[in-house]
């Protein structure tokens, strides 16, 4: 808890040294997610250093982060920014002032609360651990970083992946570092996980409600584009007839636990670029003359500097933006007034030297790090996002210039129809609020908007859903422009007679209702199915495994995902999930050599056991899932010779039998 304390204190410091016009509820969000994202970067270049993640460390970043606050707090001070005094008073100030933005954001942090709450490892009397489906789906992979690092007794970087053996993991893992830090810290799993979640949810949509107030000048907006965003997208399980948008909450925002810190990190540059390139300002003020506007870019590139190893996509979509936005600001400029021209040209150069450098310096060392696990299958021309669009788009006859010119006639409209189907009365909103809007705001979009047109061309890594991360960032300035459209419609009634008034009314709730009707079903579909992940007899058996086994033990089980043994011991296993392995970037012709070595190994192959070091063998339930799936049978009597194995735990629960046999080292010449 003094971790996210001191971290917090860290981002308030930080804040009163920009000259950047907060509102106090902004402050404070904008706080927790630059505080923690320069605090946890800090405690994992500590670890790294130590090589182990241990309680010493932890209070060594505390210690740092603590007394860099002071520093910066007493030079905030000493200018007359803050004073502790009248800090109650600007409290009881917020609450008379901005008492509907407050209520708000109470009802969102309920509503993230209680979601997490129920779909994140909800317990039962029995002690077994209940999620939404994708939560079950991905968690236990999050598990099994998390575990790893506070398990394990060293630690070295780049980080082994927990799910396949020796090899490295490119994985954005510095979220599911943090739940480690607060785990190691002394909070449960279930807690270490919850509350990173909670915080950093709530600030993404608090950063939200402000970035629309900022390019609208309207509250009312923030509120709208905010509950737009929650509730966009359809429920899953639609893709046969052409919906692949599916719910931010379904599917990303409660399950991608990196994507939640990433994005609550690249709306708070969005802020700071919105103000320091985009809003307006006296027209006779170069930008970088402009007080404070030189810190503002720093950070924002420090910022997204720090982005690859938190959240790819988001650092994809933030360094595009940034660079769109500072290469717009020097276009513009040439036709400003020419008194000022020799000026302006200096100044451009300083815009690029205070965004970039630090962004540059901070991340290739991060990026040329994930390049070496970077496969074929990224990076690859994909039209039509969709693989159902592609394999279209990619049929139609591109042989000859009048065939290649129908062809692109079809694949536009093709495109334009998933896109209607897909995203609805939001298009409509968006047209109308983009012809409404200010023109900084329109600037400010535009980026945006290129993104999404990328995001429907190229597919970034080897499972072409995950460009919905990137359509994420449009979807949320897309949210802010709809709100433009639904402020006009609203603000129109108050001109019109009573008929026009009750049309206007029925069509602005029509097309509230578009936008957020299936999002309201996919929530209702999430709240009824729930999985159980783990039964409380598996978490016992992890409980003994990490208390009988040396943490740096190596595990032959299954590839089920939801393995308890790898999720909750942080111990090594041969193999885990293949659709983790390959949306990850590990070639499939690697995948398919393992799994036939683990078919082999549970075959009764000793000398594979001892070439890949396996100190155990599980054969339970999700082994004989295994073997069934892949038509094999595991030969059960190799395992009961005890010159090679030692059967270490045997237990019946839930009806199936698990047995753990320890692979002996003795016999490796027979």
């Amino acid at each position: 808890m003094l971790f996210i304390v001191v971290s917090f204190l860290l981002g308030l410091s930080i804040s009163f040294l920009l000259d950047y016009p907060f509102q106090r509820i902004e402050r404070a969000f904008f706080s927790v997610v630059v505080g923690h994202a320069l605090s946890i970067w800090l405690v994992f270049l500590l670890v790294c250093m130590n090589k182990s993640l241990s309680i010493s460390v932890i209070l060594l970043c505390i210690g740092m982060c603590a007394f860099a606050s002071i520093i910066l707090f007493r030079q905030t001070k000493k200018a007359g920014k803050w004073s502790v005094t009248d800090l109650k008073g600007k409290i009881e100030e917020t609450w008379y002032e901005d008492k509907y933005t407050l209520s708000f954001l109470v009802f969102v942090l309920l509503y993230v609360a209680g979601m997490n709450l129920y779909g994140v490892f909800r317990p039962d009397d029995t002690g077994s651990l209940y999620a939404f489906h994708t939560v079950w789906a991905d968690y236990p992979f999050h598990t099994s970083i998390v575990t790893s690092f506070v398990y394990r007794d060293t630690f070295s970087f780049p980080l082994a992946n927990p799910q396949f053996l020796d090899l490295e993991t490119h994985y954005p893992f510095i979220m599911d570092f943090y739940s480690a830090v607060l785990m190691k810290g002394g909070l449960d799993l279930r807690s270490a996980i919850i509350i990173p979640n909670v915080l950093f949810q709530l600030s993404l949509f608090g950063l939200l409600y402000f970035l629309a107030y900022r390019l609208t000048g309207r509250k009312g907006a923030g509120i709208c584009a905010t509950v737009i965003f929650i509730l966009a997208g359809f429920p899953g399980g639609l893709q046969s007839v052409g919906i692949h948008f599916l719910n931010p909450m379904y599917a990303v925002i409660m399950p991608q636990r990196t994507a939640i810190i990433g994005m609550a990190i690249s709306f708070v540059v969005y802020l700071l670029l919105f103000h320091a390139l985009c809003a307006k300002k006296r027209e006779e003020t170069p930008a970088l003359e402009r007080t404070g506007t030189h810190k503002e870019l720093i950070l924002a590139g420090v910022l997204i500097g720090l982005l690859p190893y938190i959240h790819a996509h988001s650092f994809m979509a933030t360094g595009f933006v940034a660079l769109f936005l500072a290469v717009f600001s020097v276009i513009k400029n040439p036709f400003k007034k020419s008194v000022y021209g020799k000026m302006l040209r200096k100044e451009d150069l300083k815009i690029f030297i205070f965004l970039f450098l630090p962004l540059l310096l901070l991340s290739l060392p991060q990026i040329l790090y994930i390049r070496t696990g970077v496969s074929q299958d990224f990076l690859v021309f994909f039209p039509g996002w969709a693989d159902t669009n592609r394999e279209m788009i990619m049929g139609f006859d591109w042989s000859s210039f009048l065939p290649a010119f129908s062809s692109a006639v079809k694949t536009a409209t093709l495109i334009e129809t998933f896109w209607a189907l897909n995203a609805g009365g939001l298009i409509i909103l968006l047209s109308l609020g983009f012809y409404k809007a200010r023109n900084e705001a329109r600037i400010f979009y535009l980026p945006f908007l290129l993104l999404f047109v990328i995001a429907n061309v190229v597919k970034f890594q080897p499972w072409y859903f995950d460009n919905y991360k990137l359509f994420l960032h449009w979807l949320a300035l897309t949210a802010i422009m709809a709100t433009l459209a639904l402020c006009w419609l609203n603000d129109f009634t108050t001109k019109t007679n009573k008929t026009h008034k009750a049309l206007v009314t029925v069509s602005l709730a029509a097309l509230l209702i578009a936008c957020t009707l299936f999002g309201v079903g996919s929530h209702a579909n999430m709240v009824q199915n729930t999985y159980m992940v783990w039964s409380g007899e598996e978490i016992e058996m992890t409980e003994w495994v990490r208390e009988n086994t040396a943490p740096d033990s190596v595990f032959l089980t299954g590839s089920a995902h939801n393995h308890p043994l790898p999720a909750l011991t942080g111990r090594q296993r041969v193999m885990g999930y293949e659709g983790w392995l390959w949306s990850h970037g590990i070639d499939w012709t690697s995948i398919s050599a393992r799994k036939n070595d683990i078919s082999a190994m549970y075959k009764g192959n000793y000398t594979l056991l001892q070439n890949y070091g396996v100190d155990y063998v599980c054969i339970g339930p999700y082994e004989k899932t295994f073997a069934r799936e892949n038509h094999f049978t595991i030969n059960e009597a190799a395992f009961n010779d005890e010159t090679r194995f030692a059967l270490t735990y045997e237990r019946v629960m839930g009806g199936e039998r698990w047995r753990i046999y320890e692979v002996k080292r003795a016999n490796i010449s027979s």
